[in-house]
């Protein structure tokens, strides 16, 4: 067995690495273990083990991390690959861990994978995570924000617009802001888990970089348009998704399309009228 360590909560985090187990477990055969019941994306997992703390010697630790301690393999990543560019979140996140044979490159949460899907559902999040509740910085102006994660007035009159025929579902928390209009409100309404069959029923997911994208993720069939409401211009001029030279590319999966909070489509990414 192989030890996953935790040492961030946060949904996205957690989400992001499900996929590692399956990976890791067809690299080497083993499945991974998991002592902490708050880790809870993994709970279907049928690679992983839930186990309380026992005083064991000889497992081998992944403590799965996200932090500027990763730019140590990069120079190996693209002598590898021969790119600067990941395929998807998953290889990027597998190779830090020396997992280079990628079988899956999503991640996963082994349920609600068979939803049927409703043709004219979308699900909207409207508002990334309150990063100054944990005490870090609102907006990262060193990797290129200018904002904070949450839908314009703009983004959200373009969504209405767009979809108006569409059954338009919101998720999230419930002081998330308010898509209005025609939607059904369930801010504040769901649990995780009900979050993830809601979005695994839908036929597109429509947020900004947050714990619920990494949700939609999970679900292949499910659309995904993202809204980059945090860059700048001169940020997006050089935006590329899984692009390692900078820290938020590089966790931006290349299977999604993104768009921005301009009047144009700047590089990789469409005007916010488009969504």
């Amino acid at each position: 067995m192989i030890k996953l360590d935790f040492n961030d909560l946060c949904i996205g985090d957690l989400v992001a690495t499900t996929g590692l187990p399956e990976n890791i477990y067809h690299a080497t055969g083993k499945k991974c273990v998991i002592f902490d019941d708050r880790v809870w994306p993994f709970v279907h997992n049928p690679y992983v083990i839930y186990q309380k703390e026992l005083e064991i010697s000889g497992i081998p630790n992944i403590t799965v991390l996200h932090s500027d301690v990763q730019f140590v393999f990069k120079s190996k990543f693209i002598q590898v690959h021969s790119s600067q560019t990941a395929q998807s979140q998953t290889e990027l996140i597998c190779f830090f861990y020396g997992i280079h044979d990628v079988i899956l490159h999503h991640p996963r949460l082994y349920i609600y994978e068979d939803e049927r899907i409703e043709t004219n559902k979308i699900v909207v999040h409207t508002t990334g995570s309150d990063r100054f509740a944990k005490g870090e910085a609102v907006v990262r102006k060193y990797h290129g924000e200018d904002s904070i994660r949450v839908m314009s007035d703009n983004a959200i009159e373009a969504i209405l617009l767009n979809y108006k025929d569409y059954k338009i579902v919101q998720i999230g928390g419930l002081h998330d802001k308010p898509l209005g209009g025609h939607s059904i409100d369930l801010r504040g309404k769901l649990s995780l888990w009900q979050t993830a069959k809601e979005i695994a029923s839908s036929s597109k997911f429509i947020g900004v970089n947050s714990g619920p994208m990494h949700i939609a993720n999970c679900y292949p069939k499910v659309e995904k348009r993202i809204m980059l409401q945090e860059f700048s211009q001169e940020s997006l001029m050089r935006f590329q998704p899984g692009d390692m030279r900078n820290f938020l590319f590089q966790w931006l999966d290349p299977a999604h399309l993104y768009f921005n909070k301009y009047e144009r489509d700047i590089s990789f990414t469409k005007s916010y009228n488009k969504i």
